[in-house]
């Protein structure tokens, strides 16, 4: 957005001046003039500063669910885990017991 108290007309005179010639004077003022056009206000500033922290709080949140996602998955697996050397040792106990009857360790 143009700063509304930039006077080009001003400008240029006292670049001419200053011994600027007047085309380069003309110049250099529409330079400024379109690089004054590019900047952004503080509205604009702060309307993009606030959609960006809404996208950051978002993520903040999907993070926060994945994190409990993931220990419920973590918890599930170690039950499983347990479960298999638990179901693994009854198995071996039986067999062993099994053997012992036989006489086949001694």
């Amino acid at each position: 957005m143009t700063d509304p108290a930039f006077d080009t007309l001003g400008a240029a005179r006292k670049l001419k001046t200053a011994g600027i010639e007047a085309e380069q004077a003309d110049a250099i003022v529409v330079v400024m003039r379109e690089s004054a056009n590019q900047l952004v206000t503080e509205e604009q500033l702060d309307a993009g500063l606030a959609k960006l922290q809404a996208q950051i709080e978002g993520l903040s949140g999907r993070i926060d669910t994945l994190r409990i996602e993931m220990r419920a998955d973590i918890m599930r697996s170690q039950l499983i885990v347990v479960t298999i050397v638990i179901a693994a040792n009854a198995l071996m106990k039986t067999v062993m017991g099994i053997l012992l009857d036989q006489g086949a360790i001694l």
